[in-house]
C-alpha cells in the first residue's frame, strides 16, 4: 500500500511542544482562549494551574485543563496573560528561576501604549506578543506584533451568514465606550511615563487628547448617513440570555457575548470599529494611532458586515499579516473624508465585495489554528535557557504547511468527474513514472482531491498500487503521497514556490488551476504525450 496521507494528520504532528498557561478565575482572557482552540486543533498539548473556561454549560468540560501532576518545567513554553500582572500586579511565583527550561511568553492586549509590558520586570520574558502595535513607536527587541483575533465563540455566532442583498443598509455606531480615559495599570512602585496624546487628569487616569470615536461621530458620520445611514441604537445586555450556553458565555467574557448583538451584526452592511486615538505629528512626522484593536474590528468582519476604521496602513497600525484598504474594510483617510463617501457613493457594489473578502481575510489568518501555528513559528528556532531547542524537526514559516515535502515535488489537479477508469489509468501512468524515477526516495507527490472524498481517493488510489503491483511489478509502498484539499491562500503562497512541476494529465481539474495564479510560476511536465 502507498504512503498516503491526509492533510488533518499532517498538520497535528508537525508541532512537538507542551505549552503551559498561567490563567486567572473570572477573568476574559481571550488572547490565551484564541491561542489554546487552536492548539486543540494542531493537537499539541497545554496544560493550566486551574481549570479555566467552561465550553458547555451542561457539564463541567473546560478548554483549559488542570494536571495536578504537570508543572512548568515539565513544559517548553510558560505563557502569562496581562490579566495576572493586572489584577494581581505581580508574576507567578518563581517564574524567572535559574534552572528553568522553557521559553516565557505574556499576551498583552492592554489599551494604548501605556502597559507593564515595558517595566523591567516584564521584559525578563523572552517574548511579549503585544496588539495595538505602530510602526512609528519604538519597541523592545522582544516585543512581537499581535492582534485580538477570532475565537471559536465568535464564529460560531457569525456563521450561516444572510445573502448581502438582504442586509440593512446601515452602519452600526452603537460604541458603549467612549474610550476618552485611561486607567493606568502599575506595576510595583514604578509609575508609567507621560505619552504623546494623553493628558493627566490624575494619579491614575490619563484622558485622550484625540479619541477616534469622537472623531468618527463628529466629522464623519454627517457625510456618510446619506447614502449609509447610521444606526446608534445601543443594546443593554445587562442581563444574562436566556439560553444556557448564551447565559455561560455571557458570563465567562464580561457581557461581551449576546446573540443579539450577533444578530445584529449579520443583519447590517456595516459597522465602525474605531478604536483608541490619533497622536498628532510632530517635527514633520505624520499623525499616527495608538490603540486601534478592538472586538467589534473582528466580530464585524466574521460576521461579513463591512468593518469601518481609519485607514491603518497610513496611520501606522502593525499587524501580524496586514489587512488591505478597500479589499478586505472601509479605512478612512482623515484628511479628505468626502472621498470615502464619494466612492462608495460611486461604486454601490463594492460594499458587498468587502463584506466576504473581508470576512475571508479574517478566518484564512486570524481564526485559532493560523493564529497557534503563527505563535509556535514565531518562538520555533530560539533556544530556552540552556540552548535547548522546542522543535527537531524542519518547518519554518515559509513552509508552515500540513503536509511533509521532499527535495523534489510535484504535484497534479486530476479531474474527479471523469469515469473512474480514465482517472485510475492516468494515476497509474504518472505514479507508475515516479517509481522508476532514479530519485524516486526524494519524491513527493501532491495529489489535488477537490471533488471526491478522501476515502473514495484513497481506495482508487490502493486499486493503482495493486495494478502496479500486479501489471509491472512495481511496489509503491514507500512512494509519499499526500492528499491535498483546502488550504488557505498563505499555504498555497508557501507550497507553490516549493514544487518542482505540475504534471499534466490528459483530465485536469481546470476551475482550480486557473484559479490559482502562483500557478503560472511552477514548471509543467508531462511523463506522457496526450493526444
Amino acid at each position: 500500500m502507498m504512503n498516503v496521507a491526509n492533510t488533518q494528520s499532517l498538520v497535528e504532528s508537525n508541532f512537538d511542544t507542551r505549552i503551559f498557561f498561567y490563567c486567572r478565575p473570572n477573568e476574559y482572557q481571550h488572547l490565551s482562549i484564541c491561542l489554546a482552540e487552536g492548539l486543540k486543533q494542531l493537537n499539541v498539548p497545554f496544560y493550566s494551574n486551574i481549570n479555566y473556561f467552561q465550553i458547555d454549560a451542561e457539564q463541567e468540560n473546560y478548554l483549559f485543563h488542570h494536571d495536578p501532576t504537570v508543572f512548568p518545567d515539565d513544559c517548553d513554553i510558560v505563557v502569562v496573560e496581562k490579566a495576572w500582572v493586572n489584577h494581581l500586579h505581580s508574576l507567578p511565583e518563581n517564574l524567572f528561576h535559574p534552572g528553568r527550561n522553557y521559553v516565557t511568553v505574556y499576551l498583552d492586549d492592554m489599551d494604548g501604549l501605556i502597559t507593564p509590558a515595558w517595566y523591567p520586570t516584564i521584559q525578563n520574558f523572552d517574548f511579549i506578543f503585544r496588539t495595538h502595535l505602530n510602526s512609528q513607536t519604538k519597541y523592545p527587541p522582544n516585543f512581537v506584533p499581535w492582534v485580538f483575533g477570532l475565537s471559536n465563540r465568535i464564529l460560531k455566532e457569525t456563521g450561516n451568514l444572510p445573502n448581502f442583498q438582504h442586509r440593512t443598509l446601515n452602519l452600526l455606531a452603537n460604541f458603549r465606550v467612549s474610550q476618552e480615559n485611561l486607567t493606568l495599570i502599575f506595576f510595583g512602585d514604578i509609575e508609567p511615563p507621560q505619552i504623546p496624546g494623553m493628558v493627566r487628569i490624575d494619579s491614575t487616569q490619563l484622558r485622550v487628547e484625540h479619541p477616534l470615536r469622537q472623531v468618527f461621530l463628529d466629522q464623519f458620520c454627517s457625510l456618510i448617513e446619506p447614502i449609509l445611514p447610521i444606526d446608534d441604537t445601543i443594546d443593554n445586555f445587562n442581563q444574562p440570555p436566556s439560553h444556557p450556553y448564551h447565559a455561560l458565555q455571557w458570563q465567562q467574557t464580561g457581557r461581551r457575548h449576546h446573540p443579539n448583538y450577533y444578530q445584529r451584526l449579520k443583519a447590517t452592511a456595516a459597522c465602525a470599529a474605531f478604536g483608541g486615538y490619533v497622536v498628532p505629528g510632530t517635527n514633520g512626522n505624520p499623525p499616527y494611532l495608538e490603540w486601534w484593536d478592538s472586538w467589534r474590528f473582528w466580530e464585524s468582519l466574521a460576521a461579513g458586515c463591512v468593518m469601518f476604521h481609519v485607514d491603518l496602513e497610513k496611520y501606522g497600525a502593525v499587524l501580524p499579516v496586514m489587512l488591505e484598504n478597500w479589499q478586505h474594510y472601509i479605512g478612512i483617510d482623515l484628511d479628505n473624508l468626502e472621498d470615502t463617501v464619494h466612492r462608495i457613493a460611486t461604486d454601490p457594489g463594492i460594499l458587498e465585495h468587502i463584506s466576504q473578502a473581508g470576512r475571508q481575510w479574517a478566518i484564512e489568518n486570524y481564526s485559532p489554528v493560523p493564529t497557534a501555528m503563527r505563535f509556535l513559528e514565531t518562538i520555533k528556532g530560539k533556544p530556552a535557557p540552556g540552548d535547548r531547542m522546542l522543535w527537531q524537526k524542519d518547518y519554518s514559516l515559509n513552509n508552515s504547511l500540513p503536509i511533509q515535502l521532499s527535495a523534489i515535488n510535484f504535484i497534479i489537479f486530476p479531474d474527479w468527474s471523469q469515469d473512474e477508469e480514465s482517472i485510475g489509468i492516468e494515476l497509474q501512468r504518472v505514479i507508475g513514472a515516479i517509481a522508476n524515477h532514479p530519485d524516486f526516495p526524494k519524491i513527493t507527490l501532491l495529489i489535488y482531491t477537490n471533488g471526491i472524498s478522501e476515502e473514495d481517493a484513497n481506495l482508487l488510489l490502493s486499486g493503482v498500487a495493486m495494478n502496479l503491483l500486479i501489471q509491472d511489478n512495481l511496489d509503491v509502498e514507500d512512494l509519499k503521497i499526500f492528499l491535498v484539499e483546502k488550504l488557505d491562500t498563505v499555504q498555497w503562497e508557501a507550497l507553490l514556490p516549493r514544487i518542482q512541476a505540475r504534471i499534466i494529465l490528459k483530465h485536469e481539474n481546470q476551475e482550480a488551476i486557473s484559479h490559482l495564479e502562483l500557478l503560472n510560476n511552477v514548471p509543467t511536465h508531462c511523463f506522457y504525450p496526450y493526444k
